[in-house]
């Protein structure tokens, strides 16, 4: 009992207002700890929410420092985007054991002289080397053969006109008048020949150089004054001239047995467009449309709907639509891919199977070698099996390390699945030899417009694109076949293009 005044007890009335007080006590700390209790719950939110927003920022940086530290060798970008920053090529072949350049033994490249000059020039000593007498070459007596000692060089350039007489004869029978036909590109009074046109062209797609430093270059080399009008016209007269050619090449390349494809964007009237190249060994064509990446470009392009060979390409989807052939995939894109992901990807370097996979394919890269310098056509089965079962394994490592999350799946997953589900066509170099491991006929064949694109920014009119490409497709193939381009440029514009053989 709690004790009154003086010692008493507390009064009824006393109590109650002890029982008030504490009571109201007793709320107001319940208010506070209600109140401690919303704070913490919000606290606890927060944290949560921070928590993942934290997470998100974590996933952002890490892929940005990944698009950062992306290049030609661990991702798809073309080795002229690295700069100054570009990072020394890696080759799967291997040591050789021997030094750079020549071999001993070897034969050289240095230049040589020939055995029937186009001009020779005698020349003779002025006087006596010993007594300083006059010495006449034609009473003196030769004390010796000549030293012989060739220069090798170029003509002065300068314009050089033919005029085409083109005489009218009477016919002795009925008295009617014919005029000689004027020969092939004499169309006007005065005219440009063949092999100014050819510059102009050659330069223009060959070489990306704008048409008005075409102009400057014809000016100070051959003193040839024209304009950029008539160098548009003269790529476009160059363009028609291989026409023929170009559809040859089309129709060869749909009937090889092994083709490469690949795709790339460049910019046309300020936009993007998607080109499109075909390629052989021996073969390339180019198409660019409207229609940008799509299938119907492809189509359009008029190569992959009769295409019965085996297609390798990259893993593009709009390939897939094309049922005809047999398709192969890049093997090189997956090395970038596996070594990005190797280098930015934590849980992936912890586990290491992105180095392995990189080094599997370099040893069945070195395997298909090594047999098809036996003779064979694909590997031995034992030696397939091999390769199946340890890229089974890697895939199926890479699957448990990245496994499946709500939403948008992480790089190194995608990879993982993309291997798994379509191993058959990254093998197929392994099982045919005929076919390649990488894509790089076709990626050598856009890279050069890719370098088009950074010269001048891309083209002012798919006029103008689908000009520069038909000019490069035939330089390409001309190049490819060891002929020499400026003088099957020329014939071209004579009426006859160098034409493939028969694909029958």
């Amino acid at each position: 009992m709690v004790p009154g005044r003086g010692g008493e007890s507390p009064s009824y009335d006393e109590l109650a207002v002890l029982v008030v007080g504490l009571t109201a006590r007793l709320d107001e700390l319940s208010a506070r700890v209600a109140g401690l209790e919303s704070d913490n719950a919000r606290l606890v939110a927060e944290n949560t929410e921070l928590r993942r927003e934290n997470a998100v920022l974590r996933a952002e940086n890490a892929e940005l420092r990944r698009r950062l530290g992306l290049n030609s060798t661990n991702s798809s970008r073309p080795p002229s985007s690295d700069g100054l920053a570009k990072p020394p090529p890696v080759s799967m072949r291997g040591r050789s054991g021997q030094k750079p350049g020549k071999q001993p033994g070897g034969t050289g490249s240095a230049l040589s002289q020939v055995q029937v000059p186009d001009e020779q020039v005698d020349h003779y000593p002025p006087g006596c080397g010993n007594c300083g007498d006059v010495l006449d070459p034609t009473t003196a007596v030769p004390a010796g053969v000549p030293v012989v000692r060739q220069v090798f060089d170029t003509p002065e350039v300068r314009v050089r006109v033919t005029a085409h007489l083109l005489h009218a004869l009477a016919c002795a029978g009925c008295g009617a008048a014919t005029r000689a036909a004027a020969p092939a590109g004499v169309t006007a009074p005065a005219v440009y020949g063949p092999t100014v046109t050819m510059l102009a062209g050659y330069l223009a797609a060959q070489h990306h150089i704008p048409v008005a430093r075409v102009t400057e270059i014809l000016a100070d080399l051959a003193g040839i004054e024209v304009s950029t009008g008539w160098v548009t016209t003269a790529c476009a007269r160059m363009a028609t001239a291989v026409a023929p050619a170009n559809a040859a090449i089309k129709d060869a390349i749909a009937a090889a047995g092994v083709a490469y494809f690949d795709e790339t964007v460049t910019r046309v009237a300020g936009r993007n467009h998607w080109l499109h190249a075909a390629a052989t060994g021996r073969l390339t064509a180019y198409h660019i449309d409207e229609h940008g990446r799509a299938v119907a470009s492809m189509t359009a392009f008029g190569i992959l709907p009769r295409f019965t060979g085996v297609a390798v390409h990259d893993a593009y989807s709009g390939y897939d639509g094309f049922t005809t052939c047999t398709h192969a995939l890049c093997n090189a894109h997956i090395l970038r891919e596996a070594t990005g992901i190797g280098e930015f990807d934590p849980h992936a370097r912890a586990d290491g199977w992105a180095d392995d996979l990189v080094t599997l394919l370099g040893d069945a890269y070195r395997w298909v070698a090594h047999w098809r310098d036996r003779g064979h056509t694909g590997l031995p089965a034992f030696k397939y099996d091999d390769l199946s079962t340890r890229y089974d394994q890697v895939v199926d490592r890479a699957l448990t390390v990245h496994p499946a999350q709500p939403g948008r799946q992480t790089p190194a997953r995608n990879l993982a699945l993309r291997l798994q589900t379509r191993k058959t066509e990254f093998l197929r170099f392994a099982a045919d030899f005929t076919v390649s491991f990488s894509n790089n006929v076709a990626e050598q064949a856009v890279r050069m417009v890719k370098s088009k694109t950074r010269v001048s920014g891309g083209f002012r009119t798919l006029t103008g694109a689908q000009t520069f490409l038909a000019i490069r497709g035939y330089i390409s193939t001309i190049r490819k076949n060891g002929l020499h381009a400026a003088t099957e440029l020329r014939n071209a514009l004579l009426g006859n293009p160098w034409m493939p053989p028969n694909p029958a």
